[in-house]
């Protein structure tokens, strides 16, 4: 699937790029941290991704809002747009309080090939996430990623415990 939603942040010169994936466990603001550092000692810009799990079937009170507000694009669209922002908003607010250059992914899917095609198609020079997905506390809806479930990237991943 595309990207739902690809958002600039803060303008930097630099093309060089880190994709950060956070999948909303507790250890999202530690990776957070990490490649933040890691951004402004190396003068890049951050890309915050998360991909959301493909749902068969939206909740009807969400198509129903939808339609009273008489919005254009399709309530899977925004479904996955609203939970997407939902879950990056607080990571996004960190970055912009820090000064770091960012853009965002929300993507859904596979989560390994969203991720393979996100790195294919930005070509980061690294790439963090933690070790493993931790427990969710909040966003349910996003999949449980293990870094050792094989990515084939054309650059290092940066495991944060």
């Amino acid at each position: 699937m595309l990207a739902l939603e690809q958002e600039r942040g803060l303008k930097t010169g630099s093309s060089r790029k880190i994709l950060v994936y956070v999948d909303g466990s507790g250890k999202d603001v530690k990776v957070l941290e990490a490649a933040a550092k890691m951004a402004i000692a190396d003068g890049a810009e951050l890309v915050l991704m998360t991909v959301l799990k493909k749902i068969n079937r939206v909740p009807d009170e969400f198509i129903r809002f939808v339609n009273s507000e008489r919005f254009t694009d399709p309530p899977h669209y925004l479904y996955y747009q609203y939970l997407g922002k939902a879950v990056l908003e607080p990571y996004v607010e960190m970055l912009r309080n820090m000064g770091v250059p960012y853009g965002v992914q929300i993507e859904f899917g596979d989560k390994k090939e969203r991720i393979e095609a996100v790195a294919k198609a930005i070509k980061p020079y690294r790439v963090v996430m933690s070790v493993n997905g931790g427990v969710r506390r909040q966003f349910f809806g996003l999949p449980l990623f293990r870094a050792g479930e094989g990515l084939r990237l054309d650059c290092p991943i940066t495991l944060i415990p």
